[in-house]
């Protein structure tokens, strides 16, 4: 991947772009939410353009406050970026910011969380490993661990999300780290990554998904190609994976040597499939059932220490949680699932931002 332009040159660039799709999406908005009504009217479909226009637009906006937000508290707080009490004030600002994305994602897609076993969230001093199948699920360990557990957060991100202005900014001041998804062995960026987890304690999480982008049986093929380049014995499991993309190892395991008492958890979620770019989005708005999730929990000492025993180790993990996924929406399909959707099924918790 090429490197991103220098801050100096792509902020000015990614918050004038932001803010004038906005302004014009909002504009526009008299104009185009009642015709995309009257189609949604006639197509007798659920409101699906009229969803997804509000649902840009309300995504676009917040996207610029938490912008704005971010830059007006890098002026007041000049000379202070790295108090701890700055500090935990851009983390607040973070956790309030993801919530409004899904809070929106709720209103206007009907997204919604329900947690098979949240005691497991309960606890921090965690290197978490979730599956990443959207946008949208970039947010949900902030749900779990910041709006409900109180949690700090340190994420692992893509690098390329740095377009976004507000993640931009607050991103680069809390310690995050911005990674190439495929860094070389001697990148700068693997000290950087086990700097980071040795701030894992019990008031705090580390983040980070494994698989580094969205599935798609392309992708899957060209992952199982790589490793079979150089741990063949790996390949059949590979490419036994149905939902998910097998875990890139390197990145946890930095972590997990930052952070020598921590424990692991995985995080797993069905149901949001359909929602990998925009025009998937579009077309299963509004979402029926709520997105089920499940939490493992691994006590340290029982992960694998050898490099090359913990890469197998991690992809049998990978591959509890693909039948895990498989059965939930194997259950939805076979009509399996809770009769009504504004339903939460018993011993599961629902969760808002």
């Amino acid at each position: 991947m090429a490197d991103l332009p220098r801050p100096a040159i792509r902020r000015p660039i990614s918050i004038t772009v932001l803010s004038l799709t906005f302004f014009v999406l909002l504009l526009v908005t008299p104009i185009v939410l009642p015709v995309s009504a009257l189609l949604d009217l006639i197509t007798r479909t659920p409101m699906r353009r009229s969803r997804t226009w509000l649902l840009y637009l309300f995504i676009l906006g917040n996207e610029g406050l938490g912008t704005w937000l971010s830059i007006a508290m890098v002026v007041f707080h000049a000379g202070r970026l790295h108090r701890p009490k700055t500090q935990a004030r851009f983390h607040r600002l973070m956790v309030w910011w993801g919530g409004r994305h899904l809070t929106y994602l709720r209103w206007f897609a009907g997204l919604r969380w329900v947690i098979e076993n949240p005691e497991v969230a309960k606890g921090a001093n965690a290197i978490v490993l979730a599956r990443h199948a959207s946008h949208a699920d970039a947010v949900l360990p902030i749900l779990i661990f910041g709006n409900v557990g109180g949690y700090q957060i340190r994420y692992t991100l893509k690098e390329d999300l740095q377009w976004s202005p507000a993640m931009d900014i607050v991103g680069n001041l809390l310690p995050h780290v911005f990674v190439d998804r495929s860094p070389p062995p001697d990148s700068p960026l693997w000290p950087r990554i086990r700097e980071l987890a040795t701030g894992v304690d019990d008031d705090t999480v580390t983040i980070i998904f494994p698989e580094g982008t969205f599935y798609t049986p392309e992708r899957l093929d060209r992952a199982a190609t790589r490793i079979a380049e150089t741990r063949p014995d790996l390949e059949a499991k590979v490419r036994s994976l149905g939902h998910l993309l097998p875990p890139r190892p390197a990145g946890t395991h930095a972590l997990l040597d930052g952070a020598p008492g921590a424990d692991l958890v995985l995080v797993a979620h069905a149901g949001m499939e359909a929602f990998g770019d925009l025009a998937q989005i579009r077309a299963s708005l509004p979402l029926r059932e709520p997105v089920r999730v499940r939490l493992w929990r691994i006590d340290r000492s029982d992960v694998p220490t050898d490099d090359g025993i913990f890469a197998g180790w991690l992809l049998d993990r990978w591959v509890e949680m693909d039948a895990w996924i498989n059965a939930e929406l194997g259950d939805r399909t076979n009509g399996e699932a809770s009769a009504s959707s504004s339903q939460v099924p018993s011993g599961m918790a629902e969760f808002r931002a």
